[in-house]
């Protein structure tokens, strides 16, 4: 299958790659399957979320704990039931990133993450009750 971007041109991406959130994304209820484009590295720790279904649905998804070592919660049982969780294994997190145009003040939304089944490629978005910012800024260290 070709992905048109306007950030990577064509790309083709292989139907085992798409993910599927059964209730889309927060503020794209819409946008069912997604796939993750580019590729993250210690260099450069970000790379795509497109949506399949709306093209100028896409953001930019960083790995959180690469920005904050002591990012910690909890999966609620029903959370772990939708995604068909078999163990910890199965589970890979990314949040959104708010790319700034002063770069050093960019953001991403620890409250928010995406929590993935790397198993059988189903997602969703979750707002945690844990005391998380909807904008941490990555390029603070933590003390």
């Amino acid at each position: 299958m070709i992905v048109k971007t306007d950030y990577l041109g064509d790309v083709e991406v292989d139907e085992s790659e798409i993910y599927t959130f059964e209730e889309g994304i927060y503020g794209f209820p819409d946008s069912h399957r997604y796939v993750f484009l580019g590729e993250m590295s210690a260099e450069f720790p970000f790379f795509w979320m497109q949506s399949l279904d709306e093209s100028s649905s896409r953001f930019v998804v960083t790995n959180p704990f690469a920005f904050k070592e002591s990012y910690d919660f909890e999966l609620s049982e029903k959370t772990l039931e939708e995604l068909s969780v078999q163990g910890a294994e199965d589970l890979v997190f990314y949040t959104t990133v708010v790319i700034l145009e002063d770069v050093k003040k960019t953001t991403t939304n620890l409250k928010s993450p995406v929590v993935l089944n790397i198993k059988n490629h189903k997602g969703r978005q979750i707002i945690l009750s844990e005391d998380y910012p909807y904008k941490y800024p990555i390029f603070e260290r933590e003390a």
